[in-house]
């Protein structure tokens, strides 16, 4: 059985980990960036020395091409993401874009020339750092992002998506983004889990069923500030207090009804005027909340609601919901799965089906194609964080497995 190279995927890896800004220990490439763009000149080089034909979108996602036998067949693509979250560690979508890589290495190395070209592909922005936009590569190669979104999208800056491109695509000859439905046969996605089911079960590949619903709301509360030793508590209109007291009333109902099936993150929390001796006037917090089913995401979205009327009362403030955004569970092409599994089984190796609490590229690329997701090991599920770790060996067993379901694809 053909092996992958343990020892050049743990370079790929180390080197882009080295490509970082300035950050405490861990590995921070926000996309659009010079750094960004080093690492990516980086895996072009790296596409280019495995013999692939390497092209980038307008958007910024950057492909190799291994060509098939019979170029009008729709295309293999396998890949994942090249930015990261701010002081990230190395392997979260780059584990992904550098197995495929490999795969392609592999082909090359046993003289295997597939039917339909490979397309080892990098995409760009899925983590949502720069524009606050999650995704945003492979909603432009759905077409769910157009024309009009590059003067729209703006970053904190004020800076818009057409004038960031403008400064980092610069020389860079390119392609359009936009794939249409037909051109891609599969899309396949191997990522570490970010989290430690599959290392507490001793499992070497989890198989993704389903990508969760994700539910994101913003609460404003609104009070009356006044001086912190003056205005007795009995009389206050404290923003502060009431937002605290309903995060804490909505983190509680989560973990008492939903505590293996929903999570609620309250991930960013702002008073005003932010002094230390006013009382807050205003409350601003976000809510993420996802669950493998949507209907548990809306009743959890339901409760927020009421919740919020009932700590408003209490608290003598006004509170207001935004439910900003929500995504309906995807699911994985049961075909891929079945032929996941297969290659686990011939690589000898144990595998479980898994619900993903994050979401991944493979959702949306699941708009224009069938997708897949497969799942190696992470040291105690640490992720967004320096700590991150796949062990190689599991790297190793990863690729190992994508390879030959890429194999399987081929002939399906």
């Amino acid at each position: 059985m053909t092996m992958a190279n343990i020892t050049r995927l743990r370079k790929n890896i180390e080197t882009l980990k080295a490509i970082s800004e300035p950050c405490n220990g861990g590995v921070t490439r926000i996309g659009f960036t010079p750094k960004y763009r080093e690492g990516v000149e980086y895996i072009k080089c790296q596409m280019r020395e495995a013999g692939l034909d390497v092209v980038e979108d307008d958007i910024g996602n950057i492909y190799g091409r291994l060509a098939g036998k019979n170029p009008q067949l729709p295309a293999i693509l396998s890949g994942s993401h090249l930015d990261t979250v701010r002081n990230a560690g190395a392997f979260d979508g780059i584990a992904g874009v550098i197995a495929a890589l490999e795969v392609a290495r592999m082909l090359r190395e046993n003289n295997i020339q597939l039917d339909h070209t490979l397309e080892v592909v990098g995409f760009i922005e899925e983590e949502g750092t720069q524009f606050g936009i999650v995704l945003l590569g492979s909603r432009f190669i759905t077409g769910e992002f157009t024309e009009e979104d590059y003067d729209r999208i703006s970053n904190e800056s004020g800076e818009t998506l057409r004038d960031r491109l403008q400064a980092y695509s610069s020389d860079n000859k390119v392609i359009p983004a936009r794939r249409q439905p037909g051109t891609i046969k599969a899309f396949i996605e191997l990522h570490d889990e970010q989290g430690p089911l599959l290392e507490n079960t001793h499992s070497d590949i989890g198989i993704v069923d389903n990508i969760v619903a994700i539910g994101q709301m913003v609460v404003n509360v609104h009070g009356f500030a006044g001086h912190a030793g003056t205005v007795p508590m009995t009389m206050r209109q404290d923003a502060g207090v009431a937002g605290n007291l309903l995060a804490t009333r909505l983190t509680q109902y989560v973990i008492d009804r939903y505590p293996e099936t929903a999570t609620l993150t309250i991930g960013k929390f702002h008073l005003e005027p932010g002094s230390a001796n006013c009382i807050p006037c205003e409350c601003r917090f976000t809510l993420d909340i996802r669950s493998g089913k949507a209907a548990i995401v809306q009743e959890i979205i339901s409760y927020v609601q009421s919740e919020s009327i009932e700590v408003a009362r209490h608290c003598s403030v006004a509170i207001e919901t935004e439910e900003t955004s929500f995504k309906e569970p995807v699911e994985m092409d049961g075909t891929l799965k079945g032929i996941i599994k297969s290659a686990c089984e011939e690589c000898n190796l144990t595998w479980q089906p898994m619900s993903s609490g994050a979401g991944h590229d493979a959702m949306i690329m699941a708009g224009i194609s069938r997708a897949a997701m497969l799942f190696v090991p992470c040291v105690q599920g640490i992720t967004h964080h320096p700590a991150e770790c796949i062990p190689w060996e599991d790297m190793g067993k990863g690729t190992d497995v994508l390879y030959n379901t890429i194999l399987k694809i081929d002939r399906l």
